[in-house]
């Protein structure tokens, strides 16, 4: 009765080791599946900051085109209009004159008041 009882003591030391073994296998193989989540979670991170970075200077990149764009029709468009007040001050230089004299008396009526 005595070995029976050496035995069973064996038995479930081993057993109590062997749980022990696999309960350390398992947090170490839930310490693994952490360390491999938070790395995609960081590369998922990185990736999505990486295309919002994208984005905003597409973006940028668009809304400067536009507005050089802009300015450009802008500039193009008051060079014509000076050129073509140029041409009718050159075919009609006293009527010009009278003009500007006219405008000048308004302002000066004006402002002083």
């Amino acid at each position: 009765m005595a070995e029976n009882k050496s035995t069973s003591a064996r038995a479930a030391s081993a057993a109590s080791s062997k749980t022990e073994a696999d309960i350390q296998a398992q947090i170490d193989q839930l310490r693994g599946d952490i360390a491999n989540l938070t790395k995609l979670i960081g590369d998922l991170g990185s990736e999505k900051a990486s295309q919002a970075r994208a984005r905003a200077e597409k973006l940028r990149d668009d809304a400067t085109k536009a507005g050089q764009e802009a300015y450009d029709r802008a500039r193009d468009e008051a060079l014509s209009m000076e050129e073509d007040l140029e041409d009718r001050i050159r075919m009609k230089p006293l009527q010009s004159i009278l003009i500007a004299a006219g405008v000048g008396f308004l302002a000066a009526l004006f402002t002083r008041r």
